[in-house]
């Protein structure tokens, strides 16, 4: 009787075989653009564009939707593409990255919010030397719960924000964090944090439309006049 213990396996789990030598040479196929998506998509995951435009749609269904961003570098990339990406990754059924990133968009926003709120001691803003001795570490350096405490305390954030920062941060923990914890809900958990980090980026930058014009709150107006492209101000 044997001893021999039989797995199975998903062989060459990384490799893109059109790509990758020395299967590219030995295979001879060509790649193609639904070579691509299959190996960009979740194995598993159906690649057909049909499906990928039902993800699509499954993720697109904000609350709030982000219809115009400020042309700025940083907040371009810190905040919008990210938002992006994360959409781009549902719709290709990577979920833990749609989780990863918009985990990485809640905590941008936090310190941005941080920012643009300029927090003051005696009227002063406060300096690192001030965070430091008030927080304990500059804001920037602190865990997330501890900077949406900060927030809500001063009453940069109201409930309804500080469930967005608090969903996030539960979602991510359990899935980027806790090998126990099962994927069953991954799908539906990776919408909920998309949908809170687009409120998030909506509460921070402020849309609103005026006579066919954006209006931003006058925070991120500041932070545009010393940042950013040239604002007018009506």
């Amino acid at each position: 009787m044997s001893d021999d213990i039989l797995l199975e396996v998903f062989v060459n789990p990384l490799q893109f075989t059109e790509v990758d030598e020395p299967w590219a040479s030995v295979l001879n196929q060509k790649v193609t653009a639904q070579s691509i998506l299959d190996f960009i998509c979740t194995p598993g995951i159906s690649s057909d564009i049909e499906s990928i435009i039902s993800r699509y749609k499954a993720i697109s269904i904000e609350k709030e939707r982000i219809f115009a961003a400020p042309n700025e570098q940083r907040i371009l990339d810190k905040l919008i593409w990210p938002l992006r990406n994360a959409k781009a990754g549902y719709m290709c059924g990577n979920y833990l990255g749609t989780i990863a990133l918009c985990g990485m968009v809640a905590e941008m926003v936090a310190v941005f919010l941080f920012d643009i709120n300029k927090f003051a001691i005696n009227k002063k803003e406060m300096s690192e030397k001030h965070q430091r001795a008030v927080f304990g570490y500059e804001f920037e350096k602190l865990g997330q719960e501890r900077r949406v405490s900060i927030l809500y305390a001063f009453g940069v954030i109201n409930d309804e924000i500080k469930k967005c920062f608090d969903d996030i941060r539960s979602i991510r923990r359990r899935y980027l964090h806790l090998w126990s914890h099962y994927h069953d809900n991954l799908s539906y958990d990776a919408v909920t944090c998309f949908r809170s980090a687009v409120m998030l980026v909506v509460a921070s930058i402020g849309q609103d439309l005026r006579e066919g014009k954006l209006v931003l709150n006058k925070k991120i107006i500041q932070y545009l006049d010393k940042h950013g492209p040239h604002v007018k101000n009506e």
